[in-house]
């Protein structure tokens, strides 16, 4: 089993530019960290470009041989404590990450569903996960972002959707009123609500 123990190897260069939004939109991949969340990944079926593992992880016992058996069938690689930690965003890393292929895209909006939610200027990335959730909780699969909101697939809101982000699929529009327009064109009714408010338009 080859280690790699250098922060120059082009592969975690190249992982390590997907902690940034340019990046992941560039190679339409994100990161997932974590042993439930890649686990979750595998379950759902999504597409896994790469599976980063901690070899101190292997030595003690941290992953369980199941997990193991699974993720062999994937494109892995093992680093060091050193380089993991040069990868991770979490405090008390698991010792694995994967890489994922984002999906989702203007054209491709379910107009099939009774419900759709669409958000704009959504800031706080732990919000936007446990929005994500709670969609994914309602049985709906897929919501539709503005330019304007936090990256999606910011690690932060990775973490917060606890697995739903596999479930729930992201489309970001370019243009949100002629998204909206289009969504009127289905015969969807819109609602919308603001923490905003005139008492005059009452």
């Amino acid at each position: 089993m080859q280690v790699i123990t250098s922060k120059d190897n082009e592969v975690i260069k190249s992982i390590r530019r997907l902690k940034e939004k340019k990046y992941r939109d560039i190679s339409n991949e994100y990161i997932v960290e974590g042993i439930k969340l890649i686990e979750e990944a595998i379950e759902e079926n999504v597409n896994i470009k790469k599976i980063v593992v901690c070899e101190e992880c292997l030595k003690d016992n941290c992953i369980e041989q199941k997990l193991l058996y699974q993720i062999a069938k994937y494109d892995c690689i093992y680093v060091s404590s050193k380089i993991f930690g040069f990868l991770t965003d979490v405090i008390n890393p698991q010792g694995m990450l994967a890489v994922i292929e984002k999906e989702g895209s203007e054209d491709k909006i379910k107009y099939t569903e009774d419900i759709m939610v669409i958000l704009d200027g959504i800031q706080d990335p732990g919000n936007l996960g446990t929005i994500i959730r709670t969609i994914d909780s309602a049985g709906l699969s897929q919501v539709i972002l503005s330019k304007t909101s936090v990256d999606a697939y910011n690690p932060k809101v990775v973490r917060s959707t606890m697995g739903a982000i596999f479930r729930v699929k992201i489309i970001e529009a370019e243009d949100l009123v002629s998204t909206l327009k289009n969504v009127k064109k289905h015969k969807f009714k819109v609602v919308a609500t603001s923490l905003r408010w005139n008492r005059e338009h009452i």
